[in-house]
């Protein structure tokens, strides 16, 4: 079977696959259909019950003394369609439109993402005529909603030296190192006073916010700390209510807060905000201070509201440290994502990254150590670790030379990312494998314009299998 053989077929296993309905946490029938194709083919395989599948195929005559090498790819989809869709994603195969040189959908989210990946995978399995050492194909569920499948599966029965992901997004860019994070919430419940008086209402809107992984390192502006350093200098200040940011994985880009001032708030507000620089993505923001009708309010002490200002502008936040090993890669960064006070509960969600665990933790346990100083509760909620760069990855190196020879000698990108990928999850539980994340060029994902170029899946194809063919 020919190399344009194999693609066809590649893309024939996509395509079935989009017959497979595969939302996050309804990922069964996906599972039967892996399994069904490892019985029919005479695989080894493994179901567990978060429906994560491991398919082994033996080693090809000649390759005996060649090291294992693992695949994987998460099965399950992020499920969006357009308003006027009758797309059912419980029953319904995704209805595919080629267009020679493009897959996309009709009306819905196509699945490229990790669908792709996946028939990477089951071509390996299926076909005789690539010969290989012993490959384990690990297909994991939840990806889209906290890698809850490579979270919960028992590695115990990967034997592998190596680690090649093909949930990548770009064909010319393959991943090296990730980071790990944790999201931390401060809370309070404290009591609440009143009064008649003169409130303020602070809006913040505009700001262009981002990923905070992602974007951390772009200096753009999060509305929470804005505020607080705004009102920082008003030592006179009770808190009504604050609304600050909807994803403590997000730069808070809109914030509110009311509160109570005997002092010229407005002319306090000014001197601070003349020291504030702002990025032109931030060019937008919009600032308004509003004086709220004579009313009675309910409000949090000003020592309460001191505090709570103190504990936003002390966190470690924003980009903390720059990796060593990749220049411009942000290696830590903190995010106060999401704040709010309502009725005298104060809640503030705060997301750390870091691709080294052990700095991500001394950063945790500075903010904490601070919280904790003023009276806040923490509760810590979906750890993921990060996956450190290898400098002496040989799998990184062959991959550069597999790619030049068919990209006219021309180098990939090779990087690590601030945001976490499930090679994290299996770093943690195999730190021995030599990794890397690969994918053809997916454009639009998680939308309805979502769309697979064919072309990047080809070239892809003959990279991967240069790959195979020169580990040892």
């Amino acid at each position: 079977m020919n190399i344009d053989e194999k693609y066809e077929k590649l893309i024939t296993f996509f395509k079935e696959l989009s017959k497979v309905p595969r939302n996050s946490k309804k990922e069964e029938r996906i599972a039967e259909f892996l399994c069904n194709f490892a019985k029919e083919r005479n695989l080894w395989y493994r179901k567990d019950n978060f429906n994560n599948v491991l398919i082994k195929r033996k080693t090809s005559i000649g390759y005996e003394d060649r090291k294992t090498i693992m695949f994987q790819a998460h099965t399950d989809m992020v499920c969006e369609k357009t308003k006027d869709s009758t797309h059912n994603f419980d029953t319904d195969p995704i209805e595919i439109i080629d267009e020679g040189d493009i897959l996309r959908a009709k009306d819905t989210t196509l699945g490229a993402d990790d669908g792709i990946g996946v028939a990477y995978l089951l071509l390996l399995l299926d076909d005789k005529d690539i010969k290989l050492p012993a490959i384990e194909c690990l297909f994991t569920t939840q990806e889209e909603i906290g890698m809850n499948g490579a979270r919960a599966f028992d590695y115990s029965d990967i034997n592998a030296s190596y680690l090649i992901n093909l949930d990548g997004e770009e064909e010319n860019t393959a991943i090296v190192g990730c980071a790990g994070g944790v999201s931390v919430n401060y809370s309070k419940v404290v009591k609440q006073e009143k009064c008649k008086g003169k409130a303020y209402k602070l809006e913040i809107s505009g700001l262009y916010g981002g990923h905070s992984g992602v974007d951390i390192d772009k200096g753009r502006t999060n509305s929470n700390l804005l505020v607080a350093l705004l009102l920082e200098k008003i030592s006179d200040i009770k808190i009504v209510s604050f609304n600050g940011g909807s994803k403590d994985n997000a730069i808070a880009n809109r914030s509110e807060i009311i509160f109570l001032s005997s002092l010229n708030v407005k002319s306090i507000i000014d001197k601070n905000l003349s020291g504030v620089t702002f990025k032109n993505e931030d060019k937008n923001v919009k600032i308004n201070v509003s004086i709220l009708d004579d009313t009675e309010y309910n409000y949090i002490s000003n020592g309460e509201s001191l505090k709570f200002l103190s504990l936003i502008r002390g966190l470690r936040q924003n980009v903390i440290e720059y990796s060593k090993d990749i220049e411009g890669l942000v290696e830590t960064s903190g995010n106060i994502g999401v704040v709010n006070i309502q009725n005298g509960k104060i809640s503030i969600v705060e997301s750390l990254r870091s691709s080294v665990d052990e700095k991500r933790d001394e950063i945790k346990e500075y903010n904490n150590n601070l919280a904790s100083s003023l009276e806040y509760e923490i509760k810590e909620e979906g750890e993921y670790p990060g996956w450190k760069y290898n400098k002496n990855s040989k799998l990184e190196k062959i991959y550069i030379q597999a790619y030049k020879k068919y990209h006219n000698n021309e180098l990939p990108i090779v990087c690590a990312i601030h945001a976490g990928v499930e090679c994290g999850m299996i770093y943690e539980k195999l730190p021995h494998l030599d990794m890397i994340s690969l994918g053809p060029d997916v454009k639009d994902v998680h939308t309805v314009n979502e769309k697979l170029y064919l072309l990047s899946c080809k070239t892809l194809l003959k990279t991967l299998l240069e790959i195979i063919n020169n580990l040892d």
